[in-house]
C-alpha cells in the first residue's frame, strides 16, 4: 500500500494502517482486503507504514490528517488498529467521523506504557470494529463503549477445487511461533502420543517466530524431531499446495493472560480448501469456527481430548473427508468477502450519517 495524492472529492475516505502487503498475517490481509475492495466501491484513499518507524509513521499521517481536515476533503477516518489510535484526535477536531479497527493483542496487551497509551487515546471513536466477539468483550472490559462497537469478522476466497489426494497422516500447523498459538504444547502434549501408535505420523510447520529454537529442542528430546518438517515462512502457493493435501489442520492455541487470539483466519483458509480442522476452544477461534460445521473445537489445553478428537479424523477418512466439504461449502456460502464488506460499508456510512443529522 502507499499514498495515493489525486484530489478525490469531500466524501473521500482515508484509511490509515500500519499493516499491510508485502507482510502476512490477519491484520494484513483484513486492511488489505477491505481498503482495496471498498475502492471499488467509493473514493478511498489509503496511508500505509511503509519501512519507516511507528514514530516517524504517526507524525507523516498526522501531519497528512491535518491538511486533509483543513481542506474539508473528508467524510471519515477510519485507523486500522488501537496502536494508531492517537491519529483520532485529528479528525475528531475538525468534526469528521472516525472508525477504529480492534483485533486483539492490540486490546488486551497490558504493558504499562501501552495500557496508558490505550486509556489515553482509544475513546471518543464514533465506532469501535471488532474482529470478534472475543475482541468485543475484551475492549468493553477495558472501557470502550459497548454502544458504539460493531463486530464483523474476517473473510475468505473461495478456491478451486483440489482432486489431488490427501496424505494420510500429515498435521499441518500454520501460525507464528508464539506461546498463545500453543504449538510447543501441542507437540508435548499431543503430538508426541499420537505418534506413539502411529509411527508415520508427520507435522508440518508453516510459520515463524521466537519459539522455534525451543521448540526443535523440545522435539528433539521427545524424538520427535524427524517427524517435523519446518517449512519457515512459506509463499501463499506453497501454504495453499500444504492446505490442499494435509490430512488434518491443528490450532492448538492456549489461554495466554495479555495475549489473545482475535479471530483466527488460518480457521477460514483451512476450510476454504476443504482441509479438516481441530481448534481450540477459545477467543476468537468461537468465531472463525463452527464446531462440527467448518472444524472441531476442541477444549484448549486438554491433551487427552486433543488426542482423542485428533486420533478419531485420522482413523476415519471418511469422516475427514465430510468434515472438509462441509467446512467448504460454510465459507463458500457464509464466509465470502462481499457480505464482510457490505457490513463494513454500512457501519462505516452509519457513522458519517451520525455526524451529519
Amino acid at each position: 500500500m502507499a499514498d495515493t495524492a489525486a484530489v478525490q472529492p469531500k466524501a473521500t475516505w482515508l484509511f490509515l494502517t500500519r499493516k499491510g502487503p508485502p507482510a502476512v498475517g490477519g491484520m494484513e490481509t483484513l486492511s488489505h482486503e477491505v481498503t482495496t475492495r471498498l475502492a471499488m466501491r467509493r473514493p478511498v484513499r489509503v496511508v500505509a507504514r511503509g519501512d519507516e518507524s511507528l514514530a516517524r509513521f504517526l507524525v507523516r499521517a498526522a501531519t497528512r490528517l491535518v491538511v486533509e481536515c483543513r481542506a474539508r476533503r473528508l467524510a471519515l477516518v477510519h485507523i486500522g488498529d488501537a496502536v494508531l489510535a492517537p491519529l483520532g484526535i485529528v479528525p475528531r477536531l475538525f468534526g469528521v467521523a472516525t472508525a477504529v479497527n480492534l483485533h486483539g493483542l492490540d486490546v488486551t496487551y497490558d504493558a504499562p506504557v501501552y495500557a496508558m497509551w490505550r486509556r489515553m487515546f482509544l475513546r471518543r471513536f464514533d465506532r469501535f470494529i471488532c474482529i470478534s466477539e472475543a475482541t468485543r468483550d475484551a475492549a468493553v472490559a477495558r472501557g470502550v463503549p459497548a454502544a458504539a462497537t460493531a463486530v464483523i469478522g474476517i473473510g475468505v476466497d473461495p478456491q478451486p477445487l483440489d482432486e489431488t489426494p490427501r496424505d494420510d497422516a500429515t498435521l499441518l500447523f500454520v501460525g507464528r511461533l508464539v506461546p498463545r498459538k500453543g504449538l510447543r504444547w501441542f507437540v508435548a502434549n499431543v503430538f508426541a502420543r499420537l505418534r506413539a501408535d502411529r509411527p508415520a505420523l508427520r507435522l508440518v510447520v508453516i510459520g515463524y517466530g521466537p519459539e522455534r529454537a525451543v521448540l526443535e529442542a523440545d522435539a528433539a528430546c521427545r524424538a520427535a524431531l524427524p517427524a517435523i518438517v519446518w517449512v519457515g515462512a512459506a509463499p501463499e502457493p506453497d501454504k495453499r499446495g500444504w492446505l490442499a493435501r494435509a490430512t488434518i489442520a491443528v490450532m492448538p492455541n492456549v489461554p495466554l493472560a495479555g495475549d489473545m487470539e482475535g479471530f483466527g483466519i488460518v480457521a477460514l483458509e483451512a476450510a476454504a480448501h476443504g482441509c479438516p480442522l481441530v481448534a481450540a476452544d477459545l477467543e476468537g477461534l468461537r468465531d472463525a469456527v463452527v464446531d462440527g460445521v467448518s472444524g472441531v473445537l476442541v477444549e484448549a489445553g486438554d491433551a487427552d481430548a486433543w488426542c482423542r478428537a485428533v486420533a478419531a479424523l485420522l482413523d476415519d477418512p471418511v469422516a475427514r473427508s465430510s468434515l472438509g466439504e462441509s467446512a467448504r461449502r460454510h465459507v463458500a456460502n457464509e464466509r465470502g468477502w462481499d457480505p464482510i464488506i457490505d457490513r463494513y460499508e454500512r457501519v462505516l456510512q452509519d457513522a458519517v450519517d451520525a455526524r451529519t443529522r
